[in-house]
This record gives structure tokens, sequence and C-alpha cells, in this order.
């Protein structure tokens, strides 16, 4: 079989929740052209939404020692490594990136992310203001602003910066969550269920507001 023909048989697969051979026709897709940047991406996807984070950044990093900096595969493989806590290593492979691309708004809001998960939380607000200087009304920067604010203690802060969002069309479930967890946190709690409905028990509300709003900078 082709590549091509292996990968639309792992689409299939895929489609029909066969993991087993999804995950069986993507990796002998990726394996018979390694060069190609987008089979490789096709299988480390796969193996990563299956859990297999390990096995999806070795392949990675194996194709990037025979094709070293495709901008494609470094991306991929620093945002594996977001998913498997390595941010040292992730903001390494996005500041290849950002070399190339100065501009490129998503690589700075993982970065930023990687910065949040190794408590440099100044640094990464500092990246999430820039890309809302220039977009203001990108979410994912919204979103992990008012995070990175959460994780220092300044939850009414956090509150203020991503309340705005619960308005826009659109807006994500991941939002929502934390607005209603925000807003437990801050003892508003009958807008926290209305925001969180049966997603989460009290019980589990309750300790997630407590969590928040004794956490200290």
């Amino acid at each position: 079989m082709s590549a091509e023909a292996r990968l639309q048989v792992a689409e299939a697969a895929d489609a029909s929740g066969d993991s087993e051979l999804a995950l069986s026709m993507y990796t002998a897709a990726a394996a018979s052209e390694p060069g190609n940047a987008n089979l490789q991406l096709r299988c480390a996807d796969a193996l990563a939404r299956r859990g297999k984070i390990d096995e999806a950044r070795k392949l990675l990093a194996e194709r990037l020692r025979t094709s070293p900096g495709q901008p494609d595969l470094v991306r991929a493989l620093a945002l594996i490594d977001l998913v498997a806590g390595r941010p040292a290593e992730a903001i390494a492979g996005l500041d290849q990136v950002l070399a190339a691309n100065p501009g490129d708004m998503q690589a700075l809001v993982d970065k930023g992310v990687g910065l949040d998960l190794l408590g440099q939380h100044a640094a990464a607000q500092a990246i999430y203001q820039q890309v809302l200087a220039t977009s203001p009304s990108d979410a994912a920067a919204k979103n992990n602003l008012a995070l990175s604010l959460m994780l220092e203690g300044r939850t009414r802060q956090a509150l203020d910066t991503l309340a705005p969002m619960q308005n826009v069309a659109g807006s994500s479930q991941r939002i929502r969550t934390n607005l209603g967890i925000l807003y437990a946190a801050t003892g508003d709690v009958q807008r926290s269920r209305e925001l969180l409905g049966d997603r989460a028990a009290d019980s589990e509300v309750s300790a997630l507001s407590r969590a928040v709003g004794t956490s200290a900078p």
C-alpha cells in the first residue's frame, strides 16, 4: 500500500473508533515516507490523542534528527513537550519557531504556557499582554493570562480579565469552566453554578474555589 492509501485507511479506522488499526496505519504511513512532515505530524497527533506521549515525542525527535529545523516538526515537538511536562524543552523549541517568525502569536501564547509551568508568571503574563496588544480578542491569550494571575493568587484580577469573554459568541467551554471556578473562589456561588452546570459536583467546586482563594504569590 502507498502512504496515501495507508493514511486513508487510518482516517477511516480513526473515525470508526478502531484505535489499534488507526495507529498501525498511521505509523506505517509515517515510516514509509520519513521525509513527509505531514505524515509524521498526523502519526504523532494520533499517538498523543491516545495518551502515547512518549512514543509521539520519540517519533518527532527522530524525524528532526534527519530534518533538523523543520518548523512544523519543531512546533509539534514543543507542544508534545508541554503536554509531557517538559516546559524548558518546549520553550527551546518555540524559541526556534519565533526566531524564524517573531510575529507567530500562537507560538508566543504556547511559550507563555511553558513559562507558567516553570513558575515564571510575570514573564508569561508579559507575553500574553504582548499578544493581546496586537490581538485584543485573542481568547487563548485572555484565558491563559487569567490562569497565570490565578496561579499567583490574584483571583479578583483574574476574574476581571476573563469575565468579558463569557458574553463573546462562541466562547469555549474551557473559558466558562475557568470562570465558574473563579466566581466560586470570589464567593459568587450562584454565578459559578450557572456557568459550570452539572459538569462539576458542589464538593468539587468548593474544593477548587478554596484552593484558588487561598493560593498566594
